[in-house]
């Protein structure tokens, strides 16, 4: 089973499987949903695999703001897969276990492509942070499922409700004119007549930016009218020719010298281009729309909003 709601990464640490145990009732409850129970340990060993994915914010933990941010969000992620499990209990839907091992090995060498290199340095770290692969394969559980319940909610959406959705919603489907470039800045007016007549005399663009630059050397896309970049250097860059390179512009960074690498003219593109696109959002949009009414209708307590 393929599909965005499957991968770990791209939920970031969405939704786990919630197991309730015998003597549920003596711990520390976290939340509930319609009377099934997530408790503070089944919080703290969401936070274990945060830990484990995200050592950079250890440090950060130790703020209890930031920590008590983090852990309302994971303990909303939870709640959420809760009626999600739910869900797929009402509706009885039935899943392929041979499938959701795949997956689960899968997920298990993404996450040691991306942040272990060996499996032994995984269950290495997961012994040290006391996290057993049981709550790492429950999380992936929960994604899987997620997916099952995804696949059954959006199976009926049809291309004519993917081309409405196009028809609706054609802004999302072109692409405005945008610039491929890459800049030497520098302080002044001077070093940057400097950099243009150096280029002039056939010295590389690349070359002068490794030696002058203010800024990292590279390429970059402007977007027409983009808000992230000063608008002067926005202006000039799309003024500047294929391969030439611009005047001196100034911003409120400094002088810059800027070269035009490619340029794209603005495209709208048709239903047919952008089909399955199109379809994907209608999906996306149905199924966003099913979860919100289930949370809507459900009779959730989470403890963590009045502490």
């Amino acid at each position: 089973m393929n599909g965005p709601a499957v991968k770990i990464l791209l939920l970031v640490l969405a939704v786990f499987l919630l197991v309730t145990l015998g003597g549920c009732q003596k711990e520390e409850v976290a939340a509930e949903v319609n009377g099934d129970i997530i408790t503070r340990g089944q919080l703290e060993e969401r936070m274990l695999i945060f830990n484990l994915l995200s050592p950079e914010y250890a440090q950060s933990l130790e703020d209890d703001y930031f920590r008590g941010y983090v852990e309302q969000n994971l303990l909303i992620s939870m709640i959420q897969g809760t009626l999600m499990e739910q869900e797929l209990e009402r509706l009885e839907l039935e899943f392929d276990e041979e499938d959701f091992e795949a997956t689960f090995q899968a997920e298990v060498e993404e996450i040691i492509r991306e942040y272990f290199d060996t499996e032994e340095n995984l269950y290495q770290k997961m012994q040290e942070v006391n996290l057993e692969e049981g709550v790492l394969r429950d999380l992936v559980r929960e994604g899987y499922l997620t997916q099952v319940l995804y696949e059954h909610v959006t199976n009926e959406v049809t291309e004519e409700e993917g081309k409405a959705f196009f028809e609706e919603n054609k802004a999302l489907f072109s692409n405005p004119t945008q610039v491929q470039v890459s800049h030497i800045l520098v302080e002044s007016l001077e070093e940057a007549e400097e950099v243009i007549s150096r280029w002039e005399g056939g010295e590389s663009f690349q070359a002068l930016s490794e030696e002058v630059s203010l800024d990292q050397p590279g390429e970059f896309i402007i977007y027409e009218e983009d808000v992230n970049f000063d608008q002067d250097f926005t202006r000039a860059a799309f003024e500047v020719s294929p391969e030439e390179i611009s005047p001196p512009v100034e911003t409120q960074f400094g002088w810059h010298v800027i070269k035009l690498h490619d340029r794209q003219e603005a495209k709208d593109f048709t239903f047919e281009e952008v089909k399955e696109e199109a379809l994907a959002f209608k999906k996306e949009e149905v199924f966003t729309s099913y979860f919100n009414n289930l949370f809507e209708k459900a009779d959730i307590t989470n403890n963590l909003e009045t502490n």
